[in-house]
């Protein structure tokens, strides 16, 4: 069962998100997910490897009143909250929180996956946490170079930095081009965005798995900016993989390839088997999820392919490369066209490099 998460409904589907994930696992026979084997490097950890130490994490003898409506905010499974995004593309009318985060608390300390389009949205998540859990984000883990993801940063200057190395990389690469572009995005919530946003993890993951903190790791590909950073909680067996679940709705291409984000994406369902997932987008869900993302990834990519083997133009084939069987889902109208169009780039792209040994 996939429990979609609809957006501007906020903190009251706390009941209906842990329903679901329920659901989820107890349709794939209960939590069985396989412990993942450490399988390369697990990078800069030092003393603040699966146990944790406590000091950036301790308690705050005072807690703040927060600004602002209060965050939604929903338990999935025991120590482990859900703050969900909007859905959709960023926008001025959800200020770029479009993307879903994960809090995890680990004895004294405290895991945020994902922190935010802005500095100030990263505040009002920060103040949320110590308003919660009467205790600071101790820790921040960057799963891929995604603004909406990323721009946060700044507003967690005592919490560690996470990334794995070649997110970091592309954090470094790209991040001052999407701040303006972010900023042009979400109108009025970008106005102070600037370079001083950009806070770049120092703390880096290196190899393709291992351990960090309360988690298993797995860099899994995209294409694009970067690989992403799929993290499997271990005392609850969820899965958190941002860049390659959309639950219930269409997925996107922006800033990916469609051949590794493919594989990336059956890889995480390989991993996943009868656990819950969480996304990008969207409530937990499980591997049917998946397996409907793959299948509109190859329907796209076979209705792309073929038309541009048979020389069309793109401006006369986009009636031909509608997919009805997917229009009835959440964003189709928006995101189809778009995954079409970057679709035709790459696959034209690589037509015309295979052309000389035809």
């Amino acid at each position: 069962m996939t429990t979609s998460l609809k957006p501007g409904t906020g903190f009251s589907l706390g009941a209906v998100l842990r329903a679901g994930l329920a659901a989820v696992l107890l349709a794939g026979g209960g939590n069985v997910a396989a412990d993942v084997r450490a399988t390369g490097a697990t990078g800069a950890l030092g003393a603040t490897g699966a146990t944790g130490a406590t000091g950036a994490g301790a308690a705050s003898p005072s807690t703040p009143a927060c600004t602002g409506p209060a965050l939604p905010w929903a338990e999935l499974a025991p120590g482990v909250w859900l703050v969900p995004g909007e859905g959709g593309e960023p926008a001025p009318g959800n200020g770029g929180r479009v993307a879903n985060l994960v809090v995890v608390r680990q004895g004294a300390r405290v895991w945020l996956l994902g922190s935010g389009p802005t500095p100030a949205a990263g505040a009002a998540l920060a103040c949320e946490v110590r308003r919660r859990l009467g205790r600071p984000v101790s820790d921040v883990v960057n799963p891929r170079a995604q603004p909406e993801l990323v721009l946060g940063n700044a507003a967690f200057p005592g919490a560690r930095l996470w990334a794995a190395e070649p997110v970091a990389r592309a954090m470094r690469r790209h991040c001052p081009a999407c701040v303006e572009a972010l900023a042009q995005r979400i109108g009025p919530a970008g106005a102070a965005l600037d370079e001083r946003a950009v806070r770049l993890p120092q703390r880096l993951l290196r190899g393709s798995a291992g351990r960090l903190g309360p988690f298993d790791w797995r860099l899994l590909p995209r294409g694009g900016r970067s690989p992403t950073l799929v993290l499997r909680h271990r005392a609850s067996g969820l899965w958190i993989a941002h860049g390659l679940l959309w639950a219930g709705a269409v997925p996107e291409l922006r800033d990916a390839e469609l051949a590794p984000l493919r594989e990336g994406t059956r890889a995480l369902l390989a991993l996943v088997g009868p656990a819950g997932v969480v996304g990008e987008q969207g409530g937990p869900a499980g591997a049917a999820a998946l397996r409907e993302h793959l299948a509109y990834w190859e329907a796209l990519d076979a209705k792309v392919r073929a038309a541009v083997e048979r020389g069309a133009l793109e401006s006369a084939a986009s009636d031909a490369l509608a997919l009805p069987e997917f229009a009835h889902l959440p964003h189709y109208a928006e995101r189809h066209p778009l995954n079409v169009q970057r679709a035709w780039r790459q696959a034209e792209q690589a037509w015309l490099d295979d052309t000389p040994r035809r």
